[in-house]
């Protein structure tokens, strides 16, 4: 599948209406905080995978509510779609979600309706998306799948615990000589491994094992995203979700992640970022070669609204807060020059 866009009305961070086309490569997604980049990606992941409230913290059953008379919609490119409605609203009362399955547990008095609808088209098993928190789970994965089945009421959201999931899956054998594999494990000096209910790193050098936790923080990206290629989980028509990949990276490895990326995206693999790095940004519009699909948007509040440029060019991007910080930096260096030198 591929999603082709997304239309949200009065629900969560997104008032009023809010629409965005996407594109079927790479799409890279950049605002400032609270303009709804994580929520955007989780919203999308979650209504895919049904399991929409679920990838939301909650302290407790109940307070994984989704009030609102709001309702999101997604379409595929051949016009299909998946939509989430939420009904009525009243302050006093709404569906309760379950966390864990997405059915209704309760309706409140205010009789809030939720609906779950879409056509046979748009798959809704978690195999074909996988999302990537911004938080490192791997070093934290023993007893943590068995804690979250066991105590549900812990307020871990399902993105935390898929992609552990994900990544202990058993290796896909087809994937075992993927180029990007062989590059990767170029970069991090070995593979990752799933041993004793904790990953692993072992190093080509000598086979010895380093705990995924003491790895360095930037290998960890691409140790993770080694694992997920090995498991065979980002392949022609899956969609990746990335949340601030570029995260506990030195900038000289940008650029190799932006060229994965590329590649991935030219396997067929629907690609979205969220991120705070012009760096990263601009290298998809410095690496991106004839008929590599890339798109970027521009999410920034508009009173309590929130709206979205789109462009193909990074820097035409209206606004652009990352490029703007620039300019002031370089602003307050030429003032700083032309001064005193204090």
């Amino acid at each position: 599948m591929a999603i082709n866009r997304v239309e949200i009305k009065d629900f969560m961070a997104f008032k009023g209406e809010f629409a965005c086309g996407f594109c079927k490569g790479v799409n890279v997604i950049i605002g400032g905080n609270a303009t709804g980049k994580t929520t955007l990606l989780k919203l999308m992941y979650g209504l895919i995978n049904r399991k929409l409230s679920s990838c939301f913290y909650s302290n407790s059953l109940k307070d994984s509510v989704l009030f609102g008379r709001g309702s999101i919609s997604l379409f595929d490119l051949d016009g299909s779609h998946f939509k989430f409605d939420q009904g009525s609203y009243n302050e006093n009362a709404g569906a309760i979600v379950h966390p864990l399955n997405g059915k209704i547990v309760e309706i409140g008095a205010g009789a809030s309706i939720l609906t779950i609808s879409g056509k046979q088209s748009i798959e809704h098993s978690e195999s074909n998306s996988v999302y990537i928190p911004e938080k490192d789970m791997l070093s934290h994965s023993m007893g943590f799948l068995a804690l979250k089945q066991e105590r549900p009421s812990i307020p871990f959201d399902d993105t935390l615990t898929d992609i552990i999931a994900k990544a202990q899956l058993y290796p896909k054998k087809e994937a075992f000589n993927n180029p990007l594999c062989i590059k990767i494990r170029e970069i991090i000096g070995g593979e990752v491994a799933y041993d004793n209910d904790a990953f692993v790193v072992l190093k080509d050098k000598d086979r010895s094992q380093v705990l995924f936790s003491r790895e360095a923080s930037g290998y960890k990206k691409f140790g993770l995203l080694w694992k997920l290629i090995r498991n065979g989980l980002l392949e022609k028509g899956t969609v990746l979700f990335w949340d601030e990949p570029e995260n506990s990276l030195n900038p000289e490895l940008i650029p190799v992640l932006v060229e994965i990326l590329l590649e991935l995206e030219r396997g067929g693999v629907q690609i979205f970022l969220a991120t705070h790095s012009e760096v990263l940004a601009s290298y998809f519009d410095a690496l991106r070669k004839y008929g590599d699909e890339v798109m970027f948007y521009s999410l920034y509040r508009n009173g309590e609204s929130i709206d979205v440029d789109a462009s193909e060019r990074f820097d035409l991007l209206t606004p652009n807060n990352l490029t703007a910080e620039q300019a002031k930096l370089y602003e307050k260096e030429v003032e700083k020059g032309l001064g005193d030198g204090n």
